[in-house]
């Protein structure tokens, strides 16, 4: 294969946006830079000019496209060049250019913005209209997190500028004084690796990104170039359906979504356990599955390993990489319905965002949706499985439900083998003696007593709205008898001390209250709070007041009530029968 040689020169932004339209495609990440590197960006703007120096903003690697824009209100034509590399740096200048032609300098606009219908910068994905939206003034609403950052940067720039006042010296320092690296590449495998050498977005790549430039080698090293649109639709719409998942996440308050620990790379390892054990037996691949397999071992162990032990059979190679990316595409695209389940269907937002799903159970969730077996049935067992076994239980058990269960679920021909192996692993590690023993215990801190709480309350309230988001945040656990001040013993039917504290985390003890009302009870003793249990929203709270005021409160109510709410999860988070 001929390979034509770089074009790498460093180039001050007037001539670097010099007869060129940069173009974002679809398969690259949405906007993502924050707050942060906008005002490392204005920063760096803001010193080189009190210091009179240079600066250099790093590297844009483009590729040729030999596509041509002419724009016949000027008379000019504009080369268009997709962005390998460098997309969140050029779409950043170029939000600062349309700031500060929007502020003081509207020549700037037929310069670097806009000529004609042309815009000079080109966003993909989720950014496409809305960036041109932005630059027609036409005030669009961000529906999602990735517009919002454009919007916001946007805004934060123009204030900047505006509050900066000189507008001409910030004009010619940003196209005159400040530079990149252009480098541009005409073949598609260098373009690969350059991705991979040059990659300079101040962060190190994703498993996600090393997945795709990898595969995207192999089909161009090995299968002449067959699987580029395959990989690059695939690897776009999975940045999409990631952008949009952690999007929702945020609005829901899906604790684990929302947080730093969930990543791109989450979605390779869990896919890991959907398709690994299909593809090492279809395939007769020499690894070993791993339940515990990280995401550097599913890219480094698995899919590298995997396509450089078929790479003698093409035939082979190529299917299992369309295999690979049908799977993985599926895969995320059924996380994606999944989680916006969560805003329409209360089960799910009652798993989500109530209970909190732990982690380990979402690749079982997934490849449930993904292979089309996720019915009631066995999104109660789910259910059952995180409270039982990690939420009340507290341990991490994995080995058993992930290799005899989660790595069965693809292709199986029948789905009573997957419900029955999720029964045998909660039996195995939370069987109802267990249970029982688990929940009559000081359980104040565990992560499911709210939300146990919550459902006995349903229980007892059928009329109780169980899906109501914000009261579910509203609520606390409250200790009815607190933990100071103490009576003096004996009293309330406890002898000592002892005997008080070994009982005021157990579930007898605590009840769901709004936190105002929380705030106002404080430390005081279950009579002296009956009247704001009275003014909760939450019927068993009122009552309890109600109850508190006319018979009182103490060591046998706890017992009692105790053994209701065990039975009630006895029930209700029943492992069912075969």
């Amino acid at each position: 294969m001929a390979i034509v040689r770089p074009n790498a020169q460093a180039q001050n932004i007037y001539e670097l946006f010099a007869g060129k339209v940069f173009r974002i495609p679809d398969y690259q990440r949405n906007f993502a830079w924050i707050r942060k590197n906008w005002e490392d960006f204005w920063n760096d703007i803001k010193e080189g000019l009190a210091t009179n120096t240079e600066h250099y903003w790093g590297t844009i690697t483009l590729k040729a496209t030999g596509e041509t824009l002419d724009c016949n209100e000027k008379d000019i034509s504009f080369n268009v060049y997709e962005v390998v590399d460098g997309q969140q740096r050029i779409t950043t200048i170029y939000l600062f250019l349309l700031a500060l032609s929007n502020v003081g300098k509207p020549a700037l606009r037929d310069s670097f913005i806009k000529c004609g219908d042309i815009y000079r910068v080109e966003l993909g994905g989720l950014n496409k209209q809305f960036l041109k939206d932005l630059v027609d003034a036409r005030n669009p609403q961000p529906d999602m997190k990735t517009n919002e950052l454009l919007r916001d940067c946007l805004d934060y720039f123009e204030n900047k500028i505006r509050t900066f006042g000189n507008f001409n010296d910030l004009s010619k320092y940003l196209q005159n004084f400040t530079f990149s690296l252009e480098f541009v590449v005409q073949d598609q495998l260098l373009a690969v690796k350059a991705f991979e050498s040059l990659n300079d977005r101040g962060k190190p790549l994703t498993l996600m990104d090393k997945a795709k430039s990898y595969l995207m080698f192999v089909s161009l090293r090995y299968l002449n170039n067959n699987l580029n649109d395959e990989i690059n639709t695939t690897f776009g719409n999975i940045f999409t359906n990631y952008d949009i998942i952690k999007e929702i996440g945020e609005q829901e308050d899906i604790d684990y979504v929302r947080s730093d620990r969930f990543t791109e790379d989450e979605l390779l390892r869990f896919f890991y356990h959907y398709f690994a054990y299909y593809a090492l037996q279809k395939y007769n691949l020499p690894a070993g599955y791993d339940y515990d397999a990280t995401a550097n071992d599913v890219f480094e162990i698995f899919l590298k390993s995997s396509c450089n032990q078929l790479k003698t059979a093409p035939d082979n190679l190529k299917n299992f990489i369309r295999e690979f990316l049908d799977g993985l595409e599926k895969f995320v695209g059924s996380f994606k319905n999944v989680i916006k389940k969560v805003e329409t269907d209360c089960r799910f937002k009652k798993l989500f965002s109530f209970l909190g799903l732990n982690t380990r159970v979402y690749p079982l969730l997934i490849s449930l949706e993904t292979e089309n077996r996720l019915n009631d049935s066995i999104l109660k067992l789910i259910e059952t499985l995180d409270l039982r076994v990690y939420k009340i239980r507290g341990t991490d058990p994995r080995a058993g439900l992930y290799r005899y269960v989660i790595s069965q679920i693809k292709g199986a021909p029948d789905i009573q083998p997957i419900e029955n192996g999720i029964r045998f692993f909660i039996n195995e590690f939370m069987p109802d003696t267990l249970f029982q023993h688990y929940l009559n215990q000081t359980i104040y801190d565990n992560p499911a007593t709210k939300f146990i709480l919550w459902e006995y309350e349903k229980y007892e309230n059928s009329l109780f709205e169980d899906c109501n988001s914000e009261l579910y945040k509203n609520c606390q656990k409250e200790h009815i008898f607190a933990q100071n001040p103490r009576p003096v013993f004996p009293a309330y039917g406890f002898n000592d001390e002892e005997e008080y504290f070994a009982n005021i985390d157990r579930l007898g003890n605590l009840c769901l209250l709004e936190e105002p009302l929380n705030n106002a009870c404080q430390n005081n003793l279950p009579e002296q709070k009956a009247q704001d249990y009275q003014r909760s929203n939450i019927l068993r709270t009122k009552q309890l007041g109600y109850d508190i005021e006319n018979r009182g409160f103490n060591k046998n109510n706890i017992d009692q009530i105790t053994s209701d709410i065990i039975d009630f999860c006895l029930r209700r988070w029943n492992i069912p029968e075969n």
